[in-house]
This record gives C-alpha cells, sequence and structure tokens, in this order.
C-alpha cells in the first residue's frame, strides 16, 4: 500500500531529470539524430539502387546478340568467356559499386555505378590482351556495342 504511494513521486523525480538531460544535451542529440537518418537512407538508397533512378545504365533482357557481337569484333578474351565471366563483364558494365565517399566519417560509402573511365581502367587491369591496347576509336566502338539501346 506504501508502495503505489511513493512509485508517482519516483517516476515522477525520473520524469524531471530525463526531461533536465534532454535539455541539456539536446544539440548532441539532434547532431546523433541526424547522422543515424542519414546513415538509415544511404544504406537503404544502396539496397535498392537496382530500382532507383540515380542509375544511368540499365541491363537489357538478354545480352546474346552483345555478346556475339563483342566475339566477332574485338575476339578474344570473348570467345573464351564462360558464362560465369559474362556474369562479371557485364557486372561489371551494369552493376553498382560502392565507389562515392561519404561526406561524414563512419559513414558507409554510396553505391554507384562506375563510369566508362573506371569501366576501361577495370577492364585493362583484368584483361590487358586486348584492352592495353585499345586506343580512343577502339574504345567508342566497344561502348557503342555494349551501350547500345
Amino acid at each position: 500500500m506504501r508502495f503505489n504511494k511513493i512509485l508517482p513521486k519516483i517516476l515522477l523525480i525520473a520524469g524531471f531529470f530525463i526531461l533536465y538531460l534532454v535539455i541539456r544535451y539536446q544539440s548532441n542529440i539532434r547532431e546523433a539524430w541526424q547522422f543515424n537518418l542519414e546513415k538509415v537512407k544511404i544504406y537503404f538508397d544502396n539496397f535498392f539502387f537496382e530500382s532507383s533512378s540515380r542509375r544511368q545504365r540499365r541491363r537489357p533482357w538478354s545480352l546474346d546478340q552483345k555478346e556475339t557481337e563483342l566475339k566477332l569484333y574485338i575476339g578474344e578474351p570473348f570467345r573464351s568467356f564462360s558464362r560465369k565471366d559474362w556474369n562479371d563483364f557485364w557486372q561489371l558494365i551494369y552493376g553498382a559499386f560502392p565507389k562515392e565517399e561519404p561526406g561524414k566519417q563512419g559513414l558507409p560509402k554510396k553505391m554507384r555505378q562506375l563510369t566508362l573511365d573506371e569501366i576501361s581502367f577495370e577492364l585493362m587491369d583484368r584483361y590487358p590482351q586486348p584492352f592495353g591496347f585499345f586506343r580512343e576509336n577502339h574504345w567508342k566502338i566497344f561502348f557503342g556495342i555494349i551501350l547500345q539501346k
């Protein structure tokens, strides 16, 4: 019976103490809240990147024609590609990678598609033969085949 009279007083004191802490540390709480909201937004955007409107290139339904043209016009290494190699190649062209640095430290990297220059450097690194010998006009022809609608 006595506990029922003391409980509201204890809760009232605890409430005032919590109110004091919230007022005292309001700017820190606001900064932490905004930081975590931004972090959640980046995770959400990265998770749903495939359906996002930020994508520059969209993967077509069928890539058979493009694969055939690459085998015909470029030759190796495309002629000896396995299905896994093709999937890795198309992922490089149409996929998203965590490349964009976040504005604040502690935030995850933002996903984005590689630029054409980054794709060409990555291809030269992975397949030095023939991409290491490509000139500017070769890259135009190559990206014309890859990115044609």
